[in-house]
């Protein structure tokens, strides 16, 4: 059953038909730009080893479940910060709906990735006029300093911080970098309310959640976002959940995101393990409610 909960596929049918037309003899792994449903102009370099850019050169989408519950819960003129930025996908959703009055913080340590999302920042300030967005190449910790980062030589989506360069297998990895190491409590100003923020960093999560302990503890982040494959409870969870977060599993149904228990157990075998830590559960189910994938139309639904 798991094959056939494929709307990307079902719902986009000319997507399908643009990407299988693609000559033979072109090569995949070199810059392609696209645009994605919503219109956002958006460079990747697809790769069938790079989940994030394969998905979006095939279905301009990657995630569909948290694309659409990024694009239900962030408001206009917001704040919302997008750690683990990448080249921009999820930052892309946020400034889309944060508009030109809101304001879009992406951290992005690796330099190399950090590059390409600059490249798709200064693309939508060129063509849509979006200045809300502010980069930073900073790797969100619970200290201050410096760390490492491991940029794997397949998926640069799990580029990761680590604590002994010298313990790295070579083979898997294809530079490590040193990035500097910063709290979100030390950048973003406690008197700041944070409508959404997603955050993907390959197990550091409980040690950004540390230095970000002053803004969940006030409770100025409304609606949090993480993955987690040791799923649930886990220290990132129990922490969130100390400072008054309600936790749900973030599941895809075929019509619409799904608001699992949190300690849904079942395993998909391919959507991210994602889930949604809140301080407005009601508003959260309120949002999802209503089916149709709006992401996939460029659509916004209203909310009474």
């Amino acid at each position: 059953m798991h094959y056939l909960n494929r709307p990307e596929y079902i719902l986009q049918p000319l997507q399908i038909y643009r990407r299988l037309r693609r000559p033979p003899n072109q090569p995949i792994d070199e810059f392609r730009h696209i645009n994605l449903p919503w219109g956002m102009p958006f460079r990747i370099r697809p790769n069938p080893d790079d989940k994030v850019e394969w998905s979006l050169w095939i279905m301009g989408v990657y995630d569909l479940a948290l694309s659409e519950s990024l694009w239900r819960l962030t408001e206009l003129g917001e704040t919302a910060i997008d750690i683990g930025a990448n080249i921009g996908y999820m930052t892309g959703i946020m400034a889309e709906k944060v508009g030109k009055s809101g304001r879009v913080i992406a951290f992005e340590p690796c330099p190399v990735i950090a590059d390409e999302l600059e490249y798709n920042i200064q693309t939508w300030r060129d063509r849509k006029g979006w200045n809300c967005i502010e980069a930073k190449k900073i790797a969100l910790s619970s200290s201050v300093g410096t760390g490492f980062l491991r940029l794997p030589t397949y998926n640069r989506g799990e580029a990761a911080i680590i604590e002994n360069k010298e313990a790295v297998d070579r083979q898997e990895t294809l530079e490590i970098y040193e990035v500097e190491l910063n709290k979100l409590d030390n950048i973003v100003e406690n008197k700041t309310k944070i409508g959404v923020l997603k955050i993907d960093i390959e197990g550091h999560e409980l040690s950004a959640f540390q230095g970000a302990e002053n803004l969940l503890k006030s409770q100025k982040i409304r609606d949090i976002f993480f993955e987690s494959h040791q799923g649930y409870p886990t220290p990132a969870s129990e922490f969130l959940e100390s400072c008054g977060y309600e936790i749900f599993r973030l599941w895809k149904g075929f019509w619409k995101p799904l608001l699992y228990p949190a300690n849904y157990s079942v395993i998909h075998p391919w959507e991210p393990p994602n889930y949604l830590a809140t301080l407005n559960g009601d508003r959260a189910r309120k949002r999802l409610k209503q089916s149709g994938w709006s992401i996939l139309k460029g659509k916004t639904h209203r909310f009474s």
